[in-house]
């Protein structure tokens, strides 16, 4: 049922019932809630531009940096772009270099976003890894009159371009042999083997993958061969030179001017794997779905080059540079869950949410309390005319109370349906210290001749 409360007339004897107080504001935790809503709509939106402002396109544009022309890395590189850009809407440039020094330097400069690099290269530049793409093998490249590695001795040895990544195995292959070198060249493979079969050098040395087009071009015109350089070379130079790997030259790997390939014994020799190196402050969003897109490529990868059959997990192996944590998070987990791939965004909706509570719980103090500040204006009104009734008034000033009582009762219900007072415990007492002087004044009215 309603309450209704009496309250005494302001210009007649006895007493009428009020109207009961609006329904509207029968609850005084409306304004309370439409205030939490008010502040979860304001949070809602921080929400979403912190979230839009936050949030970057993924990366489309690359530019890889490989070897020189010709040459295995070239090759895989130019095999990656077709295959990605196949499969994803990128656009990836593919550069020519010198070999892995001037990779890791030209990714350093911020010149490249991608390099294919050894990974016993070591290097004041830092990269991260976000994938092992093939394995290279050491090939020692002599003239066929060439039968020991002693006949080196005192000979010129080529070494490749000194921005490349042969030397480091080169030279400690070299010691591990005995080899004392009179000479070293740094001429580009194509130009040292040329000079080789000239008689101008006595042994070229290269680190690529096996089945490399340039070294099968100078094979296949006679008078150079491999030369072994041991049966298990891998364990006495695995202690003094890290990141290599035991690696075979396959018989018959490269073609020959005979009707046999070359070598026609599998070689034994040492190698290191071919990593693609990242900047690390690439994001981990671009690195995990680069490290993604190449491991869910692997078929079509193969087929565009053979050596992406030697895709292998980065994480099992030894790496010279550290795997990005965005290629890590791909590799070990294969892909985040929800909590682990949102929580940085959940928290942050917590976060909002618990602000918006106790901004809301904040506002609707200071508003309950505004509201009963104004309440207590129109208490002490009454307060003080209850007190002049109390002590007596003549009928005139009987009359003005009357008015001044009236003016009250409508500027509160007024305010009352405006919801700018509150229908709560302080009203009806309100109500009641109004209806008490009412019942005053017309007392005062009943007894002055004048009324």
């Amino acid at each position: 049922m309603r309450k209704t409360y009496r309250i005494g007339s302001l210009y007649g004897k006895g007493s009428t019932e009020l109207p009961p107080l609006p329904t509207k504001a029968s609850n005084p935790m409306l304004r309370t809630f439409k205030i939490i809503a008010l502040s979860s709509f304001v949070s809602i939106g921080v929400i979403g531009l912190v979230l839009y402002l936050s949030s970057s396109e993924p990366k489309r544009n690359w530019v890889v940096i490989s070897g020189h022309d010709g040459g295995k890395y070239h090759e895989v590189a130019k095999a990656l772009r077709e295959t990605l850009t196949d499969k994803e809407d990128l656009e990836i440039e593919v550069r020519t270099s010198l070999g892995s020094h001037q990779n890791l330097a030209e990714l350093a400069n911020g010149r490249a976003d991608l390099a294919l690099v050894q990974n016993d290269i070591s290097s004041d530049q830092e990269a991260h890894c976000l994938a092992i793409l093939y394995e290279e093998a050491l090939h020692l490249i002599v003239r066929e009159e060439v039968k020991s590695p002693r006949q080196l001795n005192g000979s010129v040895i080529a070494m490749g371009s000194r921005e490349g990544g042969t030397e480091g195995m080169a030279m400690a292959t070299l010691a591990h042999l005995g080899i004392r070198a009179g000479k070293f060249s740094w001429d580009p493979l194509d130009e040292s083997l040329t000079k080789l079969a000239k008689g101008e050098l006595d042994c070229v040395c290269v680190v690529t993958g096996v089945g490399n087009a340039t070294i099968g071009k100078h094979l296949a015109k006679g008078k150079l061969t491999l030369l072994p350089i041991g049966s298990n070379p891998y364990e006495n130079l695995k202690l003094t030179y890290p990141f290599i790997q035991p690696a075979i030259i396959p018989s018959g790997a490269y073609p020959s001017d005979s009707d046999d390939r070359l070598p026609r014994e599998t070689v034994s020799t040492i190698g290191t794997r071919v990593v693609l190196v990242c900047s690390p402050s690439l994001e981990e969003e671009d690195a995990y779905a680069m490290s993604g897109l190449i491991d869910s490529a692997k078929a079509s990868l193969t087929k565009a080059h053979p050596l992406f059959a030697q895709l292998s997990d980065p994480t099992e192996t030894l790496l010279q540079h550290p795997l990005h944590p965005g290629a890590r998070l791909f590799y070990e987990r294969t892909k985040p869950n929800f909590f682990q791939e949102w929580a940085d965004t959940i928290a942050l909706v917590f976060s909002l949410i618990a602000v918006a509570w106790w901004a809301a719980k904040a506002m609707g103090q200071i508003y309950l309390r505004r509201l009963k500040d104004s309440l207590d204006t129109f208490f002490a009104k009454v307060e003080a005319i209850t007190s002049e009734l109390i002590e007596g008034v003549d009928g005139e000033r009987a009359n003005e109370i009357a008015k001044e009582l009236h003016e009250i009762r409508r500027e509160t219900t007024q305010k009352l349906i405006a919801e700018e007072l509150g229908a709560d415990d302080s009203f009806v007492i309100f109500q009641r210290q109004l209806h008490t002087a009412q019942q005053l004044v017309n007392e005062s009215l009943r007894k002055s001749p004048k009324s």
